[in-house]
């Protein structure tokens, strides 16, 4: 408003400028937090549709490397959003714990699937014969194959060792008639919905489940029985699996040398196929997944 000599007073301006000043750096302070906002959501973005890591390579790339994804939409599948070779023979092939070329066997490795976004392999011959244990009093705890996997083997890691991701493994077991129970009732009850998760542990390296050997055959076989029908997994060679008959303390499940899956008690020797998850921030360095040029990861 103007003063008694027509013009307007300076606590007037004064006033309306710092109004002018206080709306200016809300509309920059907006303008920064949208930036930021958008600059997050870019990255997200990012993050889903590039191959930042050797998990999310396997997710892009899923279809043309033959995964097939355990979505609510595949019938009798695990339903958990994984996603898991199938078949005869596909292209998983690791060389981890080792720079050399050819990749010495003793380091080749196969991958399950990309599990709770975590990629899981499996060696891929076995590195030994064992017992589970002959004196077994508390499921697969105090086992001597528990202790000699997270002690004596994954001290040959080296420095590989520090790539494998500290987890859960459900260890209750599934009952003695799996054998002839369909594949999605022996997963949930193993490992999904109907799992034992009071007897559980946290550690390294583990085995197999009978569940990721019934989902390694092909996504047709998943209404009926366990089969070695185009199943990768089958190595023709009696090897165990990290799944107890759930009633005892001293029966396990294996694979038989027909693919089959079978039951045993602890004290009988078969393969050892040690079982792990890689840390999800682990990177592809190169190979293909063949075995003359197996994925290498950035170490």
């Amino acid at each position: 408003m103007k003063n008694n000599k027509g013009f307007i007073s300076i606590s007037v301006v004064y006033s309306f400028f710092m109004v002018f000043l206080i709306l200016l750096l809300f509309i920059v302070n907006n303008l920064v937090n949208n930036r930021l906002l958008l600059n997050t959501i870019k990255d997200e973005i990012k993050e889903n549709i590039s191959d930042t890591t050797f998990s999310r390579y396997l997710i892009n790339h899923a279809e043309e490397i033959g995964l097939t994804h355990h979505n609510s939409s595949l019938t009798n599948g695990a339903a958990d959003n994984s996603y898991r070779f199938t078949g005869a023979n596909p292209n998983n092939y690791v060389c981890f714990g080792s720079e050399a070329n050819p990749c010495p066997s003793t380091n080749l490795y196969r991958i399950i699937g990309v599990i709770d976004s975590r990629i899981k392999l499996v060696h891929n011959s076995g590195i030994t014969s064992r017992q589970i244990d002959n004196t077994d009093t508390n499921y697969y705890v105090n086992t001597a194959i528990y202790n000699y996997l997270n002690n004596d083997f994954l001290n040959t890691l080296s420095a590989y060792s520090t790539f494998i991701a500290d987890s859960t493994w459900y260890i209750g077991g599934v009952s003695s008639t799996s054998i002839s129970d369909n594949i999605k009732t022996i997963y949930e009850n193993e490992v999904g919905i109907n799992r034992n998760n009071s007897v559980r542990i946290e550690e390294k390296i583990g085995m197999i489940y009978v569940s990721d050997y019934a989902y390694a055959t092909t996504p047709e076989n998943y209404g009926s029985t366990i089969t070695s029908a185009n199943n990768w997994l089958n190595m023709s060679q009696n090897y165990w699996t990290n799944s107890r008959v759930n009633t005892t303390n001293n029966q396990f499940f294996y694979i038989n040398t027909s693919g089959n899956l079978a039951i045993s008690d602890v004290s009988n020797t078969y393969v050892i196929r040690p079982s792990f998850y890689l840390n999800s921030t682990v990177m592809l360095s190169s190979g293909d997944g063949t075995i003359n040029s197996p994925y290498r990861i950035e170490v």
